[in-house]
């Protein structure tokens, strides 16, 4: 497969990249103005700036939910890398290579004189995480820690389940380390 991704293949995983990111968007914006009462602060403009709000409004809005908001802040900081990506891509692009001669698909952009580069298979990886997080920061804005089988409780088989299931490595973050 690594050979035969086309120009076309790796075009449309731009479209895939911003329609991921929309709703990523989308669903943090209206999570942090669910949480507030309907209104969006001032702040939260700009994706960067509304993941920063939807991890502050989770962490403030249940002080006593520690593992809540290292649920938040781990999500959040592990945003950071595909959010660079999308950064990059959407304001600095310079390339569009099809798989040839052994290389693969790619996507280069160059940002601070530095360039950059992803191939169609990491966009993939990235895309199948991507599409998990809207439901993430839903689940981690609004489930209640009071339910049976509620995954808002700090255990063993809780951080197991947001490993497997969103790729949230617990033991690596402290909460408000974004």
């Amino acid at each position: 497969m690594t050979d035969s991704v086309t120009v076309e293949q790796i075009k449309a995983s731009l479209g895939s990249l911003l329609l991921l990111w929309s709703a990523i968007e989308r669903t943090a914006r209206d999570e942090v103005a669910r949480i507030n009462g309907g209104r969006l602060p001032k702040s939260a403009y700009g994706i960067a700036s509304v993941l920063n709000a939807w991890e502050a409004t989770v962490i403030a809005a249940r002080p006593a939910a520690p593992f809540r908001a290292l649920l938040a802040t781990t999500l959040r900081i592990q945003l950071q890398e595909p959010l660079n990506i999308r950064n990059g891509v959407c304001h600095g692009l310079v390339g569009i290579s099809s798989a040839h001669s052994g290389q693969p698909a790619a996507l280069i952009w160059e940002i601070n004189d530095k360039e950059r580069s992803i191939t169609w298979q990491e966009l993939q990886a990235m895309f199948r995480w991507l599409s998990k997080v809207p439901f993430a920061l839903s689940m981690i804005s609004a489930s209640s820690a009071e339910q049976v089988g509620s995954r808002m409780l700090d255990n063993t088989e809780n951080q197991e389940w947001w490993l497997a299931e969103f790729g949230l490595d617990l033991h690596k973050v402290k909460p408000g380390t974004t």
